[in-house]
């Protein structure tokens, strides 16, 4: 019998390791260069990516304590745009820190999870091992660039 459990947790690793090694071939010196995305410097979309975990920890805590997600009326453009802007202001070390930061909390309320059903799994998806590899592409071009 197959542990949707560990093997979403698994995936997730898999992919972390993978957006992490991609990470660690870019200079902390050139993580405030733009490039990696339009508009954006790695510093950006680190920021992004802490946020859109954070946002993930929430949905989890969420359907732990409610039995459901609550959906914000901020569209998907707002937020990143958001996140970019708050980015901006911030040290690399921060950028840095909140990132692992909001992958543990993610993975902690993943495992505090009573029952793993299709839309925890999906939420899990979205915003942790889909999301680290369309972005673990974006650094993998920006080191070449």
């Amino acid at each position: 019998m197959s542990d949707p459990r560990a093997e979403q947790a698994k995936l997730e690793a898999d992919a972390w390791a993978a957006f992490e090694a991609a990470l660690e071939a870019i200079p902390r010196t050139r993580w405030e260069d733009d490039g990696v995305l339009p508009g954006w410097s790695v510093k950006e979309l680190l920021w992004h990516m802490a946020g859109w975990l954070q946002k993930c920890a929430r949905r989890l805590e969420e359907m732990r304590t409610r039995g459901e997600a609550v959906r914000t009326g901020q569209t998907v453009d707002e937020r990143n745009d958001e996140l970019a802007a708050q980015a901006r202001s911030m040290t690399v070390d921060a950028v840095y820190r909140g990132l692992i930061d909001a992958r543990a909390l993610v993975r902690e309320e993943w495992q505090a999870l009573p029952v793993v059903d299709e839309q925890a799994i999906s939420e899990l998806a979205d915003e942790t091992y889909e999301h680290y590899d369309e972005h673990r592409a974006d650094l993998e071009r920006f080191v070449t660039a």
